[in-house]
């Protein structure tokens, strides 16, 4: 068989997936010299470099996907995380508002912006971005986690108190 950047590209996801990142990487720069503007092999590189704690050769990648697919919402959150996690917040929030933007209805999205709101110590707009997360995806166990701990912060007690409850439940569930 010979090979293609989609061939390279399922063997990076496949190697990536057993946790094999350095194989990954080597499988998607070679298909990325096959076709340098293909965004999925950018996106996957990103996500393998990231996998390994090379932050800004994550960002580097996951620009060259969102240059290559400006209306992947999920390559800009994911762009917006590593943004947030190398401390570059304003373009972090710009990222994760061009996603909304593109797909508001994204729970995941909702839930990483209201991360980037509270460790901002924004309580207030984070607690609305985790109740919109909560509103798209009910059962999101790190919405309700996140949405507890900014309740908390807020002095919400009640609140506080019944998310501390669903996520014992939530426990209590995995544990059957």
């Amino acid at each position: 068989m010979k090979e293609n950047a989609e061939y390279l590209n399922d063997s990076a996801v496949s190697f990536a997936s057993e946790g094999s990142h350095l194989e990954a990487i080597a499988c998607l720069r070679k298909g990325l010299l096959m076709e340098p503007s293909n965004g999925i092999l950018w996106f996957n590189l990103g996500l393998s470099y990231r996998a390994l704690g090379k932050r800004a050769e994550a960002r580097r990648a996951l620009v060259n996907a969102v240059k290559a697919e400006p209306a992947e919402a999920d390559m800009i959150d994911t762009l917006g995380v590593v943004l947030h996690e190398l401390g570059e917040d304003g373009f972090a929030e710009a990222a994760y508002l061009a996603a909304l933007d593109l797909d508001p209805g994204n729970g995941r999205i909702w839930n990483n912006y209201g991360v980037l709101q509270f460790s901002q110590e924004r309580y207030k707009e984070a607690e609305n971005s985790f109740e919109i997360a909560l509103s798209l995806i009910p059962d999101f166990y790190d919405a309700l986690y996140n949405l507890r701990d900014t309740y908390d912060e807020l002095g919400n007690t009640v609140q506080c108190d019944t998310c501390t409850k669903l996520l014992e439940s939530e426990y209590n569930k995995i544990g059957e």
